[in-house]
């Protein structure tokens, strides 16, 4: 079963990044840095490697926003080469607040990106290449980000746990 919650692979999130961000209509970039967290949950099936990602990110663009992003959902899926695993994301943004030239809310921004990790004993470590459309709802206007992040999952303990119950228990009478 997909994302299966007492098998499929859990770990935390971290990751740190570099982020180019360009206003719309604008041709000028600016250069900031993101911080994010969350988890992940991966089956893995053969050579394939499917999951979804959960993360909040805190950017600071320092000529353009400071920006936090609440709750980005990504949905993954790629190949295994032994220890290697390069996967593509797809997923949104559910909401971001930013405070620069005013006050920035939206709603719903997409993003796409591709990756490459690597597999250890008990975390899994990656460098991965993203690109977002910054949907602005109210205040400045939307924006195009591009970035590249290095993140590190270390394993969590599954979602859930089966528990085997013994006749001597009174709720199963």
């Amino acid at each position: 079963m997909l994302l299966n919650p007492y098998t499929a692979r859990h770990a935390s999130l971290l990751s740190l990044g570099v982020v180019g961000f360009r206003l719309l209509p604008e041709a000028r970039e600016t250069r900031g840095y993101s911080l994010a967290f969350g988890e992940a949950i991966t089956t893995l099936r053969g050579p394939f490697v499917t999951g979804l990602v959960e993360e909040s990110e805190l950017r600071l663009v320092p000529r353009d926003a400071l920006s936090l992003s609440l709750r980005r959902y990504q949905w993954e899926a790629g190949l295994r080469f032994g220890p290697l695993e390069p996967t593509a994301r797809v997923g949104f943004t559910l909401a971001h607040l930013d405070v620069g030239h005013g006050f920035s809310f939206g709603l719903l921004s997409p993003r796409v990106g591709v990756g490459l990790w690597w597999k250890l004993a008990h975390a899994r470590v990656g460098v991965s290449a993203f690109t977002e459309y910054f949907w602005r709802w109210v205040g400045s206007d939307s924006a195009f980000v591009h970035g590249l992040t290095l993140e590190l999952q270390p394993d969590s303990a599954p979602l859930l746990v089966r528990t085997t119950s013994s006749p001597s228990d009174p709720a199963q009478r």
